[in-house]
């Protein structure tokens, strides 16, 4: 039997990440960071000190700010009859992303240019309405950056994921399959830590320091290892994935399309950030970390690149087994969500599926913060059978890997 988690944000609270609630609130305070000479956000304690750059990014990071709170109250106005729907960092990051994209053409959207009209008469001393998607563009940036680096801090303990290690261990099950919406690195490093062979779809360092994204890896690795493998689907991106580009050798002459030799990776070594390649170009990394933040414009990124091999893996995996394990997941990706419930409710007599929720919250409680279309089918699914509700957190001795492994395998 192969053994597949899905795994949300909860299951890094115990090692004491932060929570979606401290993200947003580190969000409100742009005055923290600096805007750096590459582009990225970086907390100010980061930084070498500099109080005349500060003194001049100041009025920048006041008009994000700005712009940030007002579209933090339009969403409140949005949420206000619902009182278990608080407006969060990832909504901010989509009201930017709507308007940046319209104005750039990137999703034209018709209904987004009353907001816009409307922006532009609240903050007239803002900008312009023709500035406005490029002051959303970088709403959009410093939210990812302020994401970065408060995801970044190391875990204060991680006992909890012990049952990741055990089930790999396990040589009842087949294969190990963890498919991952969080961007830390939390799960990646206690798993290497412990010795357990993580297949995440990038290929071992190379010469220049870099992990190249090589999805192959997924199927390379024999299931019959005696060592322990967790194949690792990071379905959201990482704090620590980039995207790289050769920089031509000096004199040489630019290349026609030099997104032609763009690909993704990991900076796995920093010492050898300035070591050059065989035709002496040094790999550089663009923009910021490659990670999907927001709401319904994720589903956009579900198609580009790394992410539609990513999506289409958890597709594929979904497929052939029978049993899945879901924690720390609040059912708010209305993508995923479609995804379980096709799989829930593609089950023939003789494919009885299941699900085992590690969530220490009641379904109920669960059903008023979970997308609609899913929220009312947990319920149904657990009177029926299909759902078993361990109502504790991950790793407690409730839900610890003998009891879920028992969960997976009772009928």
């Amino acid at each position: 039997m192969e053994v597949c988690f899905l795994l949300g944000s909860g299951v890094s609270r115990p090692a004491s990440l932060p929570s979606v609630d401290d993200i947003t609130a580190q969000v409100l305070a742009p005055e923290e960071f600096l805007h750096c000479s590459d582009g990225v956000y970086r907390r100010v304690s980061a930084v070498p000190q500099s109080p005349e750059l500060v003194r001049m990014q100041m009025p920048d990071l006041e008009r994000i700010e700005r712009l940030i709170r007002w579209l933090k109250g339009h969403a409140e106005i949005r949420y206000a009859a619902d009182t278990h729907r608080m407006v969060n960092y990832e909504d901010l990051a989509y009201l930017a992303a709507q308007i940046h994209d319209d104005a750039f053409d990137e999703y034209e959207n018709p209904a987004i240019r009353p907001l816009v009209c409307c922006a532009v008469n609240s903050l007239p001393d803002l900008c312009s309405a023709g500035d406005l998607g490029e002051l959303a563009g970088e709403v959009v940036n410093f939210i990812a950056d302020v994401v970065t680096d408060m995801l970044s801090k190391p875990a204060l303990q991680t006992d909890h994921l012990n049952l990741f290690r055990d089930a790999a261990s396990d040589t009842r099950f087949r294969e190990l399959k963890v498919f991952t919406l969080n961007h830390d690195c939390l799960l990646d490093r206690y798993l290497r830590d412990s010795d357990v062979t993580v297949v995440d779809g990038f290929d071992q360092e190379n010469n220049l320091g870099i992990r190249t994204w090589n999805p192959a890896l997924f199927d390379c690795l024999s299931t019959h290892s005696t060592d322990p493998v967790v194949r690792l689907f990071k379905l959201h991106g990482s704090i620590n994935w980039r995207r790289f580009r050769p920089r031509e050798a000096q004199n040489e002459a630019p290349l026609g399309n030099p997104w032609r030799e763009e690909y993704v990776g990991i900076r796995s070594n920093p010492e050898l950030e300035s070591v050059k390649d065989a035709q002496g170009r040094k790999h550089e990394e663009l923009d910021r970390a490659l990670f999907l933040a927001g709401t319904f414009n994720k589903m956009f990124s579900y198609l580009n690149h790394t992410f539609l091999e990513l999506h289409y893996r958890f597709h594929r995996a979904l497929g052939e087994t029978t049993r899945l394990v879901v924690s720390g997941y609040g059912f708010g990706d209305k993508g995923i969500n479609n995804r379980i419930t096709d799989w829930m409710c593609s089950a023939s007599s003789s494919d009885a599926r299941k699900m085992i929720l590690i969530e220490p919250r009641s379904l109920d409680d669960l059903q008023q913060i979970a997308r609609g279309a899913i929220g009312g089918k947990l319920i149904s699914w657990r009177d029926s059978g299909s759902l078993s509700h361990l109502k504790c957190r991950i790793g407690t001795t409730d839900a610890d890997w003998k009891v879920i492994s028992n969960e997976l395998k009772s009928e």
